[in-house]
């Protein structure tokens, strides 16, 4: 039996070897070894500290939820710092421990991992490349056990792409990237073209004075509402929620994977998101926090995000096109001008369902505050409410 070339099982870790082949050595004893290597369009010092600077994990692993320092000092890190990350894996929190057991400037840095199931070793080798950064990333799972052997054997491939990703997602986040305006240059024509139509039917000029999203998560649609000035609001379009976790309640803790529940600012629009584009959602908002505070919660999570793709927990994900949409339309109307309400059902057409009944005594002067958003809002026309844009 052979396993697939972008796995080596052998016996100590020495010299990484050329990239390009990972073969079995021996499937009885060792480690199991993944090696990649990748060139970067930026210079070696760039990488190199935004690599080993491992508050930037979240920014580039999707399953690296939150990360702690454990060592004294905010300076640039060391060997012998420890940090702490709070890892989704499956639907599950995993607590994970990190610590730098070796680094070089510029050229080099080893982490020491350990959670309850396995320890792992992860070295980064760096190389200037006529400008470039030549980066040779192995990852080696130290005394695995069966059930990573077997993994090991049988989903072969399904690593080798969770690798791909994440440097993927390394190369996004430190080469060049796209601003906002770059963003709307690119998309900007495509989405008007799209966009007008919808706003001259609703007899709104574009760009519009306000902008109100709608987002209803038992109906798992987002609705957008815009005003001329002095106008009322008018629906424009709808557009179906691809991906969301959660249940009808508001969000309380980080990673309870909620989608919040109440009325947002958006406070921020990302061209480099990892999921297209996205828009950051204000949460938590000044509500959010008095709750917190009166039920002694200090950590309530954030980084909620209206984003492209069609998978999300305790965001929205919108699809691409319907994300190009929404990222133009705030831009053009302003974000101060641009708001959102997240309800848990329509009020206008029914109430919660008897399995919210005994939620806090607080929520009910929220699910108040939003129904006396929506009491004035005109329903989503039915010609109008086929998932355009997404």
């Amino acid at each position: 039996r052979r396993l697939p070339a972008d796995l080596r099982l052998r016996t100590g870790l020495r010299r990484m070897k050329e990239p390009s082949e990972i073969v079995k050595e021996a499937w009885n004893l060792g480690d199991i070894e993944f090696e990649r290597t990748e060139s970067f369009r930026v210079p070696v010092a760039r990488l190199f500290s935004y690599v080993a600077d491992l508050r930037n994990l979240p920014s580039w692993r999707q399953e690296v939820r939150k990360v702690e320092r454990l060592s004294s000092g905010e300076g640039a890190a060391v060997p012998g710092d420890s940090f702490v990350l709070d890892v989704l894996q499956g639907d599950s929190p995993v607590e994970v421990r990190v610590e730098i057991s070796a680094l070089e400037k510029n050229r080099l840095l080893e982490l020491e991992i350990s959670s309850s199931s396995y320890r792992a070793l992860e070295l980064y080798r760096f190389e200037e490349d006529g400008g470039n950064t030549r980066l040779e990333f192995s990852f080696k799972a130290r005394r695995p056990g069966l059930l990573v052997r077997t993994l090991a054997l049988f989903m072969g491939s399904a690593f080798r792409e969770d690798l791909d990703k994440k440097l993927a997602s390394l190369r996004s986040a430190v080469e060049e990237r796209e601003s906002v305006r770059s963003r709307l240059r690119q998309y900007g024509a495509a989405v008007h073209e799209r966009l007008c139509p919808a706003f001259e039917e609703a007899r709104v000029s574009y760009p519009p004075a306000a902008v109100l999203l709608l987002g209803l998560k038992q109906e798992r649609v987002l609705d957008v509402y815009a005003r001329g000035r002095g106008g009322d609001l008018a629906f424009i379009r709808r557009y179906p929620v691809l991906g969301a976790s959660g249940t009808a309640g508001p969000k309380l803790r980080e990673g309870d994977r909620q989608v919040p529940e109440g009325v947002y600012t958006i406070d921020e629009l990302n061209p480099n998101s990892r999921f297209h584009l996205s828009l950051r959602v204000g949460y938590p908002n000044a509500f959010d926090r008095a709750r917190a505070k009166e039920a002694g919660r200090t950590d309530l999570g954030g980084d909620i995000m209206i984003h492209g793709g069609d998978s999300s927990a305790g965001c929205l994900a919108i699809g691409d096109k319907a994300v190009e949409e929404l990222f133009v339309l705030a831009a053009d109307c302003g974000l101060a001008n641009t708001r959102l309400v997240l309800s848990p059902v329509d009020f206008r057409k029914r109430e919660l369902p008897l399995s919210c009944w005994n939620r806090a005594a607080w929520t009910e002067e929220l699910y108040d505050s939003i129904r006396i958003e929506l009491a004035d809002l005109p329903e989503a026309e039915a010609g109008l409410s086929g998932g355009l844009g997404a």
